[in-house]
């Protein structure tokens, strides 16, 4: 199928045509704007086939977000379209709140190999979204929300870390484990989808929660609140069940 013009559309940028790797800044940058990392549909127990046409159908037709092994095949699908040399590769949050890792092999990400080298793309990591291609050769990039760096570290997760140094943070830490010779199929993908449906450690199917970039910093949609964050400051509001459905449509298009 023909994802590139509605998809460009749907992240508000013009088609003009074949995507350059100069652009993926761009892009990242208006999908992290554009769509949010959200469970809805995990709450839900909406499963889909996550092929390019179901995808399509529900991040761009029907205007939802996602979590990461929705949101990452659908940019994958695309750099695909854009002949990119490109694959999905599996890995595991790191949870700080426990010191610990995540449920193992749960978090999709993308990785990319030009003539200048490999790169992580990532557009499903929250508001944690690097939102530039970020290298596998160590190099520190910056963005909105902080600094990345991928360095080759083994632990039982993976060979690599994604560290990120966020804009509240002092000092850098962990994001996720991964292996890049780790390639994630389709058949992977359904596996972790059926995986954060129902495992009981799963951190996504219990509450709902939506969150997406802004220009001037995030916001974040709970069931119980809503916060946003501009400039390293955060105005945070306790809402109801009534407030969350019209907060979850006015701020994030979810319904």
């Amino acid at each position: 199928m023909n994802l590139h013009p509605s998809f460009l559309k749907r992240i508000g940028l013009k088609d003009k045509g074949s995507v350059p790797f100069q652009d993926l800044e761009t892009i990242l940058t208006a999908f992290a704007h554009h769509i949010p990392f959200e469970n809805l549909g995990i709450l839900r127990n909406r499963s889909i086939p996550l092929n390019a046409e179901s995808l399509f159908e529900k991040i761009i037709e029907q205007n939802q977000g996602g979590v990461c092994y929705e949101l990452n095949p659908l940019l994958y699908y695309f750099l695909l379209e854009n002949h990119f040399d490109a694959q999905l590769v599996q890995g595991t949050v790191f949870n700080h709140a426990i010191q610990n890792w995540s449920l193992s092999g749960t978090h999709a990400a993308i990785l990319i190999r030009t003539e200048d080298g490999s790169y992580i793309l990532d557009a499903g990591f929250g508001t944690n979204v690097a939102q530039k291609p970020i290298p596998m050769n160590g190099e520190i990039i910056e963005s909105s929300a902080g600094q990345f760096r991928i360095i080759e570290k083994k632990t039982r997760e993976g060979s690599h870390l994604l560290e990120m140094k966020l804009a509240e943070d002092d000092g850098w830490k962990t994001g996720y484990a991964f292996n890049p010779d780790r390639v994630l199929n389709l058949a992977g993908l359904q596996n972790m989808q059926t995986k954060i449906h129902e495992h009981p450690d799963s951190p996504f199917n219990k509450k709902p929660l939506a969150a997406m970039r802004t220009e001037a910093g995030f916001k974040t949609l709970s069931e119980s609140s809503f916060s946003v964050t501009e400039g390293g400051h955060t105005e945070k509001h306790g809402i109801s069940a009534d407030e969350f459905a019209e907060i979850a449509e006015r701020e994030f298009g979810l319904h």
